[in-house]
């Protein structure tokens, strides 16, 4: 080793001392015994301060303002691997840098020590390189030894291993980036989820990167995914939503996000969209790529889309605001026909906050039970008299008046509003028709249409016949009518499951509107039906046209093989009456017999009504 530099390190006591600390941390002297020994073996500063460098933990290096090395202590032999002799005269620039650091050979002639940065408390962090090639993270910090010339004036170099710091921190942050990643992006897909397109749109709406300042949103739904589920399995569910990730990714290029945001719902950000026709012809690309098959278990599987687009200024919007208009514009796509594109319009948001306030009341009014129920009464041509009610609701719409609340929902939006309408129109239509029993001493039945929305609900069943034994209306007076567009015979575990549950429990079951063009007599296959009610549009024109005439014949022969009770709907007129009741019809409503009634109207008109003269 060189002579040790004592004169140097003396005038920088204060860093030899911070050093001893340092060395006593690291359990250098762990023995209060051999401290002892050799302070009293030492008796001057500069012999316990070479003790101190030679024993030190971390390397020490004396180098001149240019950066050459003129001592280094033991402990940098250790954390480099070169000897004392090795490296003097040399400027670590030319031994330990990776290969991806080095310097060209001019930059570390030209070297020179930034004496204002040290003086600043300046500290680097480098990436270096052992003799052996072993590459180790170096933290160097530095101190001045001030001369009266540069040429005088040296520096002090501590250098420490913090490898496994830096690489406890990395790992950390990887893990961190990688919680990240997984909180932010859909696992089946790859791309963004809702809290990563959160994210993404609050940084992107804060920070705008210049151009234009517009931001576009492209909103796609799969139209009837779930018939590819029900139909192929959710593993060809799943192929399509893939490839619908993809045709999204495709089509954006980079240049903005692509997030799932629900099960068949994706949203696309497009940053810097250049204007309308740009954002129109990427929605169009975009269900282009949709209608394009994918290929599963040899099959083609085809899944269309609708898609809303909004393009607004990136100051005058807010997250929360694109994906509301973004919504509209999606849900007046699928509104005018499905497999195309909609745009947001601020007359289509007046209309969706309009829709918002009616629906507001519509729940208001639900809750406090203000609705209306209607009866229209039933009318067995044989016994001459009024047999059952057909209950109904209706609502007072704050512009349209007294609307049927069900037709201005969606089934598939409005699911839980549409079985709150049906179940005020069970529970009081059971009540009203006790009530009228007990009036007439005649066992009315009750008939009532349900969708799917009341099936959805928990223990639906259940609760219907309880409601039934609450009014003493035992199950089969009591009639559930299906529309016959709703029963699939496809789904296992679908609606037509409960129909069967219904008619266990003893509950009639009724096909409504059949012949209205939705179902077929395939339908009388598979489900176990009591009633089946004709539909008004066959019973429409019923008394001049010979064609219908027939049909309606062939439809109440084909019930009658099959044990059903006919009901004809939408009677209104004597020589409608007469046709049906030669063709063995029985039991008919309609305008000839009465229009809906309020509970009271119906009270009275059971009272009092007989058959017009013409229809005797």
């Amino acid at each position: 080793m060189a002579e040790w530099p004592a004169n140097y390190l003396l005038i920088t006591l204060g860093i030899g001392i911070a050093v001893l600390a340092l060395g006593f941390a690291c359990g250098r002297w762990r023995h209060s015994r051999r401290e002892t020994e050799l302070s009293s073996k030492f008796e001057n500063d500069a012999a316990i301060l070479k003790l101190v460098v030679e024993h030190a933990h971390e390397g020490l290096v004396l180098q001149d303002i240019y950066g050459r090395i003129e001592w280094s202590n033991p402990a940098y032999t250790r954390l480099t691997g070169y000897t004392a002799e090795e490296i003097r005269g040399r400027r670590p620039q030319e031994f330990v840098l990776t290969p991806e650091n080095e310097l060209p050979a001019e930059a570390i002639e030209n070297f020179e020590f930034d004496l204002n940065d040290i003086y600043s408390g300046f500290k680097e962090l480098i990436l270096n390189r052992r003799k052996n090639g072993e590459q180790f993270w170096n933290q160097l910090t530095f101190a001045v030894v001030e001369g009266d010339t540069p040429e005088t004036t040296r520096m002090i170099t501590l250098c420490q291993d913090v490898t496994s710091q830096v690489e406890h921190v990395k790992a950390l942050e990887e893990a961190r980036n990688r919680l990240k990643h997984q909180a932010e992006h859909d696992d089946l897909t790859g791309v963004a989820n809702r809290t990563g397109l959160a994210a993404y749109l609050q940084e992107r709406l804060a920070h705008p990167e210049g151009g234009n300042g517009k931001i576009g949103v492209v909103h796609i739904d799969l139209d009837h995914f779930k018939d590819i589920n029900d139909s192929h399995g959710h593993v060809a569910g799943d192929a399509v939503l893939r490839h619908a990730a993809k045709v999204l990714e495709n089509s954006l290029e980079g240049r903005g996000l692509v997030a799932r945001i629900g099960g068949d719902e994706f949203i696309g950000i497009v940053a810097e969209p250049q204007d309308q026709n740009h954002m129109e012809m990427l929605g169009r690309k975009i269900l282009d790529g949709l209608a394009n098959p994918v290929m599963f278990d040899r099959q083609p599987l085809r899944a269309a889309g609708s898609v809303g687009l909004v393009l607004a200024d990136t100051a005058k919007t807010s997250a929360s605001e694109l994906i509301h208009r973004a919504d509209i514009a999606l849900y007046a796509a699928k509104r005018s026909g499905r497999n195309r594109l909609s745009w947001y319009t601020d007359a289509l948001g007046a209309a969706h906050r309009r829709k918002r306030m009616i629906l507001a009341k519509l729940d208001r009014d639900l809750e406090k039970g203000d609705l209306t129920l209607l009866m229209e009464p039933q009318f067995d041509i044989e016994q001459q008299q009024i047999v059952g009610f057909e209950v109904s609701t209706r609502w007072m719409h704050p512009s349209d008046g007294s609307v049927d609340p069900i037709q201005m929902l969606s089934q598939q939006d409005d699911s839980k509003r549409i079985a709150k309408v049906e179940r005020f129109a069970l529970r009081n239509g059971l009540s009203q028709v006790k009530r009228l029993r007990e009036a007439s001493n005649i066992p009315f039945k009750m008939c009532v249409n349900l969708t799917e929305a009341s099936f959805k609900c928990s223990r639906f069943q259940d609760k219907l016949l309880q409601w039934a034994r609450e009014m003493h209306i035992e199950p089969e007076d009591l009639v559930i009518e299906l529309d016959e567009k709703i029963i699939r015979f496809d789904e296992p575990d679908g609606l037509l499951g409960q129909v069967e549950k219904l008619s266990a429990n003893g509950v009639q079951v009724g096909l409504d509107e059949f012949g209205g063009g939705h179902g077929g007599a395939g339908q009388l296959l598979h489900m176990k039906a009591d009633v089946m009610k004709v539909s008004k549009g066959l019973i429409a024109g019923l008394e001049h046209e010979t064609n219908k005439r027939q049909l309606v014949q062939s439809v109440i022969k084909l019930a009658a093989q099959f044990g059903l009770k006919v009901v004809a709907v939408g009677v209104d007129h004597p020589e409608q009456l007469e046709i049906l009741k030669d063709f063995g019809c029985t039991l008919i409503q309609g305008k000839l017999i009465s229009r809906p009634l309020s509970p009271d109207e119906a009270e009275m008109h059971m009272r009092e009504f007989t058959l017009p003269d013409a229809a005797q």
